[in-house]
């Protein structure tokens, strides 16, 4: 009986999981919703809230700096919505260890490439590449996240 539990457990989080197999839309009014979502789950300690649109894509809210982040596998499309922030991209990861599968978080970044965002701006982060997001404080930064799996 555990074991039915169990296998049915795993198989919904592999299907919640998923990212969707027929088109969805997001109108301006619900994605400005999950802005006011994605702020509302702020965790002052990290800096960040987010809401989930999909597996691969997300709604992002900063409030502080991030720490240095690589994604071995997976690329990362941001494009600003609303806010500002410096993305510090390329250089090497200060104190980096591994935080999950695929990826690497570190306590800064040495050297790099620093890009100011704000709404309107796209920026895309290669595979295997450190990036940290830089928010001033008393400032916020708000963003679509899409999780991209590059081709070789």
């Amino acid at each position: 009986m555990r074991l039915a539990l169990l296998l049915i457990t795993v198989a919904a989080a592999v299907l919640i999981a998923a990212d969707p197999t027929e088109p969805v839309y997001w109108s301006a009014a619900k994605t400005k919703e999950l802005d006011k979502q994605a702020a509302s789950r702020l965790n002052k300690q990290s800096g960040l809230g987010s809401a989930r649109l999909m597996d691969s894509a997300f709604i992002l809210y900063r409030e502080g700096n991030s720490m240095a982040e690589i994604h071995t596998k997976l690329a990362d499309m941001i494009v600003a919505r609303d806010g500002e922030c410096t993305m510090i991209v390329g250089g090497k990861i200060v104190d980096g260890k591994p935080s999950g599968q695929d990826e690497i978080r570190g306590s800064a970044i040495e050297g790099g490439t620093k890009f100011p965002m704000s709404a309107g701006d796209t920026l895309y982060v290669p595979a295997n590449t450190v990036h940290q997001f830089v928010i001033e404080p008393g400032k916020h930064f708000t963003a679509t996240i899409i999780k991209v799996t590059p081709k070789p």
